[in-house]
């Protein structure tokens, strides 16, 4: 998450405003962190979880919005030795708490669920990983490779939940994209509504389930597809020839009975890296620049930004050559700065028409309408080739 992304609306995160600012200094060391959530000792508000090499986080951090917007709570992981705070999973992104980060913590509840529980009330719980646990004595450990592992105190190989089969917005090295073909659950991804507002936005990345056509899929509300990676053919997506090249990462597509997945991983495990489907309907893979201090794309998909679906709303148009990319068409004005401001233009276009020859709007939702039609004719041409 950018946070100065379409303007400076959304303030830092603030586990601890101070904590934070103050770690952009001093690398926190994984021997003075912990790494994990035991029964009885929960993470508080103010804490975080240092994974043991010190490449990601975990705690309750601080978004808020422009106006009057009141602040929300998160509990999410990011990139520690990032100095642009940057998300790369949000547990409770449907419900934010609302009344302060320091009045909740993570803790480990009786059926040995993890929960984002009151401090006052514990039996409070705000979230849940509502995993099957077959035991109260569980322990949840954040790994090396931003992983959140809840599994078995005594056994760490029984492992009853992880945030990498929840993943919101982010796919990271290792973590699989696909779908289980015993217990139905899909790996996918959906973007964020804004830069400031976490909640699920219009766009998604899901796994196909047709045997004979393995792939990836981005969509718009669940329901129109803009883009495919098309086939594997052993070695990469046809619509994604940029995976040929392995000089950075390693990738695989696995299917057996069990499960179908696509996965990549690190040549380097310095580099620091993110799969992120954007609010804007792109997927992007990025790669952090320590030259420029800003994530960097390696590649996008689509590669043109207006060839996402209704990426811009209605009654707007989108162009490449310009930015902002979405601007409204004549005689229309934005409908919601704030959000424009913060990245969503998906829902733009209200009308100034008052006094004007309603033809001329019936005009523009005919010819609207026709160039919602091309677009998708374009597009089932482009992937049934």
């Amino acid at each position: 998450m950018e946070l100065a992304h379409h303007g400076q609306c959304a303030m830092p995160p603030s586990y601890v405003l101070v904590a934070f600012f103050f770690s952009l200094l001093i690398k926190t060391s994984p021997s003075v962190a912990t790494d994990t959530v035991k029964a009885g000792r929960p993470l508080a508000g103010g804490d975080k979880l240092v994974a043991s090499n010190g490449k990601f986080a975990l705690g309750i951090f601080q978004m808020a919005s422009c106006g009057s917007t009141a602040p929300k709570w998160y509990l999410g992981i990011w990139f520690n030795t990032v100095p642009k705070f940057t998300l790369a999973w949000v547990a409770n992104r449907e419900n934010p708490l609302t009344d302060g980060g320091a009045s909740w913590q993570l803790a480990i509840s009786g059926d040995g669920n993890l929960v984002i529980s009151n401090r006052a009330n514990n039996s409070m719980a705000a979230w849940s990983s509502q995993a099957n646990t077959t035991t109260s004595n569980t322990t949840a450990t954040l790994l090396d490779i931003g992983n959140l592992v809840l599994s078995d105190a005594s056994n760490s190989s029984i492992v009853f939940w992880e945030s990498f089969d929840h993943m919101t917005d982010t796919f990271l090295p290792g973590a699989k994209m696909g779908w289980n073909k015993v217990t139905g659950l899909t790996h996918g991804l959906v973007s964020k509504k804004n830069s400031a507002d976490l909640s699920p936005g219009v766009y998604s990345a899901t796994p196909s389930s047709d045997f004979a056509n393995p792939g990836l899929f981005l969509s718009w509300n669940s329901s129109v597809v803009y883009w495919s990676t098309g086939q594997w053919n052993g070695q990469y997506f046809s619509n994604m020839p940029e995976l040929s090249a392995r000089a950075l990462f390693t990738f695989d597509y696995v299917s057996n009975d069990h499960e179908e997945y696509f996965t990549y991983r690190l040549r380097n495990d310095t580099m620091i890296t993110r799969y992120v489907l954007d609010a804007s309907g792109q997927a992007k893979n990025m790669i952090w620049s320590s030259v420029s201090e800003d994530w960097v794309t390696f590649f996008a998909k689509p590669g043109a930004q207006c060839d996402v679906y209704a990426v811009c709303g209605a009654f707007t148009i989108c162009r490449e050559d310009m930015l902002p990319f979405c601007n409204c068409m004549k005689g229309f004005s934005i409908r919601s700065p704030q959000d424009w401001e913060l990245g969503d233009q998906t829902d733009f276009g209200m009308s100034k028409f008052m006094g004007r020859d309603f033809s001329q709007v019936l005009t523009t939702l005919r010819n609207g309408a026709v160039g919602n039609h091309i677009w998708k004719e374009k597009f089932s041409r482009r992937v049934h080739q």
